[in-house]
């Protein structure tokens, strides 16, 4: 009933202050009943354990707890009865004329904008069958003030007879916007105006006269597909008209624009358009020379680069003393002065407009996100198992808990509010990393804390309102134990994350009702720093990711609520016996994807390294051979202790990128992500797998001749299997695995294969209609790759090192190929010597890397003119073929998608040299198949 009608409550559009205050009341009384519900739970999960006065007494004590918080939620019900709160007035009211101005101010002081204005008039006047034009970013990017510069071009004028411009207001009314559509159209003089807009069918005459002329119509700040719905019928669809819409929402503008290239996106400044609008803001004078360019580069980062916010703090700093101190003192106090300071509240007020006009389901999503406090690259698996752990999405009958909290990730996406990691790639807008904008964040942390959602503590201090914690994150320095056990209490605690060192911070016995510990990426983590950890019965989600742990101890099987468990890249290899206890366990990533090899900086020391003891990755470690290692990587100056203490146990396979699990795992029968798991020769282990029937996403490693075909077996009965990832342990290859596959899940999207396939791919894999994603590395194919050229669906090629067998030198995109295909990487293919595209192949491609392939010719690229949709493009390439990238730009320069193009001169001197020996010994011989 509180979860209700705090529901009921935030749609109300006035609230004074004596209804936020009551509001809050009633929301920390739905947590407290939630905490006494879940101490009740956790002492009847060990009643078996206490004596029975002591049981006695802990009940008399929650009951005691349940009485009083009933008296409670009747006097806070009495109290809205009594003052008719629900009722107020007096609220918070968005300043329209504050916005306006700070709008006109950003439009008087452009910069960088001369290629997104040509962009988009070359939009607008390029006519494909399809009216709306939608310009999409999130608030105070310059979508109005950029539409503005172009509706007023003289070209625009000459190609059209109207031009109406409407900013959609908040609530929508019908009969308003028909108001401000006829007051901007010339109808016949001889009648009053007045009289004709008070007639019944206006609409009527609205539309007949907007259809009955080329127009442009510029509809500013659209929010809802029930806006739209509601006026469409009314707007000219015909002979050549043009709808502008900007909007914050990316679904919004696929759906009323329907083609992708009807969309523009505004994007942030560039660094130097930044620094050169703050200047213009500051100083009134364009390239004007500052010598505080250090501290305008930070008060602009955390501006994020957004113009709105660059104009309105320059414009005040412009009547401020212009000296480091007072622009140091505005960077450090940013977000108390865009909440407080009436001369930059217009910034605030955009922003949080975007989260008021979210659902309510959505914004304690969004607040939520506050925990992450290095928010600039967060995968999107943490956020919604954090999500369901925490209980902010459950699943129903028809979706599950994880399949509501990714639509909701994307929703909170599509309305700007979080925005894909530059680093991310995109294929069918699955955007698996995401970023919170500076000021968004600064806007979401603070709601989050007044509304005791988040208490933050950083460097000691505690931003909280209240003294009781619900999701604490600490960030910083260290602190002792006496010192934080008397700032926070942490009896209310639901989750904890902590960002730099653990310090003293885990304190279990005062954890009990804990549900999250995310200590993903923190320092000084040790093995005995989990030892207690058995003690959280409530825990859901366990985060490890990255620590230089090395053994979980066997209380983790105390913790029959875990769901998650991520230990990826961490020391780990062995898991402990009590695992398999966790029958709740759906999420379970360890070992790493050649972790060692790829994410190590010393990566090429490595490499001579292994050469010096004659050890190939992959094989097993002697124990001589794992000192003489050992011994030499002492040498290299600042190696990270961690990597070494991976080759000091000679029980498992150190370079096989997964852990090894303890028999009984098949009991874990919740379990849809699992891997990466070593099963090392074992027929039994791979067998137990046959039990794991809810699996989505698997990858094994270590498998042999011996237990090869046993997984096989088990792979054909995983018939919900979505993704599988496949390296074998020894030069056995992969082949006796996947010639057993003899009827592959049906809906499986992505393969990886990381071991020498032995010849061919299998049929089974040349004709999977449903695959999407395949990475190839190590796998020496025979014939190229022309056994996937016609998969129907294939969406994302990456083909790494050695993926083809020596001395296959050309690779070739005949007719028609890969037509579905969007992104292509090449790398570290040393034997390629050139890449050749015909015309009608990789048609849908838009994006194409090509890092590391030292022997492309310099004409060794052919036909980039065929990619139609390329968007982007990479390449690495040395003084060797120094004239590659001429040739490519050469290519590219009348392309009608104007690809972005990074062309990387190496800089590594070992890629410079000659390896005419090294490919000499590399050649295979006429009698063998092949050769390494």
């Amino acid at each position: 009933m509180m979860q209700g009608f705090l529901q009921a409550a935030s749609t109300e559009k006035e609230k004074d202050k004596v209804v936020t205050i009551w509001v809050k009341q009633v929301k920390d009384l739905a947590f407290e009943v939630e905490d006494c519900l879940q101490e009740a739970s956790v002492h009847l999960m060990k009643k078996n354990c206490l004596p029975i006065m002591c049981s006695v007494k802990k009940r008399d004590h929650i009951a005691k707890q349940i009485q009083m918080l009933k008296t409670r939620i009747e006097d806070v019900s009495k109290r809205n009865l009594r003052y008719q709160l629900i009722k107020g007035n007096g609220g918070h009211t968005y300043d329209e004329s504050a916005s306006t101005k700070s709008i006109a101010n950003v439009e008087a002081l452009l910069v960088g904008l001369d290629e997104p204005k040509r962009k988009l008039n070359q939009l607008i006047l390029k006519w494909n069958g399809e009216a709306v034009i939608s310009v999409v970013g999130m608030g105070g990017l310059g979508k109005t003030t950029l539409v503005r510069e172009v509706f007023g071009f003289q070209e625009l004028r000459n190609k059209f007879n109207h031009f109406s411009w409407v900013t959609v207001q908040h609530p929508f009314n019908k009969e308003e916007f028909i108001q401000s559509l006829a007051k901007q159209i010339p109808f016949d003089p001889n009648e009053n105006k007045s009289e004709l807009l008070s007639k019944k069918p206006i609409e009527e005459k609205v539309t007949e006269y907007l259809k009955n002329n080329k127009c442009l119509i510029v509809l500013d700040d659209l929010s809802s597909a029930s806006e739209w719905n509601k006026i469409k019928d009314v707007l000219p669809m015909v002979n050549g008209s043009r709808i502008i819409v900007t909007t914050r929402l990316r679904p919004l503008a696929e759906s009323i624009s329907h083609r992708s290239d009807n969309i523009y996106e505004v994007r942030e400044l560039s660094e130097i358009d930044a620094l050169d609008l703050f200047i213009k803001a500051v100083y009134k004078i364009p390239n004007y020379h500052i010598d505080m360019v250090t501290e305008a580069g930070l008060i602009i980062k955390s501006c994020g680069q957004l113009p709105l916010a660059i104009v309105t703090i320059g414009s005040y700093l412009a009547t401020k003393p212009k000296t480091s101190a007072e622009w140091k003192t505005m960077r450090e106090n940013l977000s108390s002065e865009l909440a407080n300071n009436p001369n930059l509240g217009v910034v605030n007020n955009i922003l949080t407009s975007s989260y008021d006009r979210l659902p309510y389901h959505l914004k304690p999503c969004l607040l939520y996100l506050s925990v992450f406090h290095n928010h600039k690259e967060i995968r999107r698996s943490r956020i919604i198992r954090r999500w369901m752990a925490d209980g902010y999405v459950m699943g129903g009958r028809k979706r599950t808990a994880e399949e509501v909290g990714k639509s909701n990730y994307y929703d909170i996406m599509g309305r700007n509010l979080i925005q894909p990691s530059q680093m991310d790639t995109i294929v069918n807008g699955d955007v698996k990393r995401c970023s919170i904008h500076d000021l968004m964040y600064e806007l979401i942390l603070e709601k989050a804390v007044d509304e005791n959602i988040v208490s933050l503590l950083e460097d000691k201090y505690l931003l909280t309102m209240t003294d009781k914690v619900r999701h604490l994150v600490i960030a910083g320095g260290p602190c002792t134990r006496d010192n934080f056990q008397e700032r926070v209490k942490l009896s209310h605690m639901r989750s904890l994350s902590i960002f730099g060192e653990v310090g003293d911070y885990l304190s279990y016995p005062r954890m009990k009702l804990v549900r999250v510990l995310d200590l993903e990426g923190t320092l000084n983590l040790n093995d005995g720093d989990l030892r207690s950890i058995g003690k959280l019965h409530l825990l859901k989600y366990l985060g490890l990711r990255g620590t230089k742990i090395k053994k979980l101890p066997n209380s983790l099987g105390k913790l029959s609520e875990l769901e998650t468990l991520d230990i990826r890249n961490t020391c780990v290899l062995l898991l402990p016996t009590g695992v398999t206890k966790l029958h709740k366990l759906s999420y379970l990533r360890a070992g790493s994807n050649d972790y060692f090899y790829h994410q190590t900086p010393m990566k090429d020391k490595l490499d001579d390294i292994a050469k010096k003891i004659k050890l190939k990755r992959g094989d097993n470690f002697v124990s001589s051979g794992v000192q003489h290692f050992t011994s030499l990587c002492w040498m290299i100056p600042n190696f990270p202790c961690y990597y070494l203490e991976k080759f000091e146990e000679s029980k498992v396979d150190h370079l096989s990128g997964g852990v090894r699990v303890p028999r009984g795992i098949g009991k874990l029968r919740s379990l849809n992500n699992f891997g990466t798991i070593d099963i090392a020769g074992s027929n039994s282990l791979a067998k137990e797998m046959e039990n794991l029937t809810n699996l989505r996403k698997l990858a094994v490693t270590g498998f042999t001749k011996n237990n090869g075909k046993t997984l096989g077996v088990v792979i054909n009965g995983l018939k919900h299997l979505r993704s599988l990832v496949l390296k074998a342990k020894d030069e056995s290859g992969l082949g006796c695995c996947l010639n057993a596959v003899s009827s592959p899940p049906k809906y499986l999207q992505s393969l990886k294969l990381h071991s020498d396939i032995d010849g061919q791919l299998p049929d089974w894999i040349s004709s999977h209609e449903n695959l999407e994603k395949i990475h190839f590395k190590c796998t020496y194919l025979k014939g190229g790759i022309k056994f996937i050229e016609k998969l129907p669906n294939l969406k994302i090629l990456c083909m790494l090192k050695n993926t083809f067998l020596v001395g296959e030198k050309e690779l070739c995109f005949s007719k028609g190929t890969f037509p579905m295909l969007e992104v292509m990487n090449l790398e570290d293919i040393d034997e390629l010597e050139s890449v050749s595209i015909e015309k009608t192949s990789l048609k849908k491609l838009e994006q194409l890397k090509i890092n590391r392939c030292w022997y492309i010719k310099d004409d060794g690229l052919s036909g980039l003119k065929f990619l139609l949709q390329l968007k982007e493009m990479e390449v690495r390439y040395t003084n060797r073929n120094k004239n590659l990238g001429a040739n490519i730009e050469e290519q590219l320069k009348n392309h009608p998608k104007e690809p972005v193009l990074r062309l990387i001169k190496n800089t590594d001197p070992k890629a410079e040299e000659p390896k005419a020996q090294q490919r000499k010994t590399q050649e295979p011989k006429a009698q063998e198949p092949k050769a390494r």
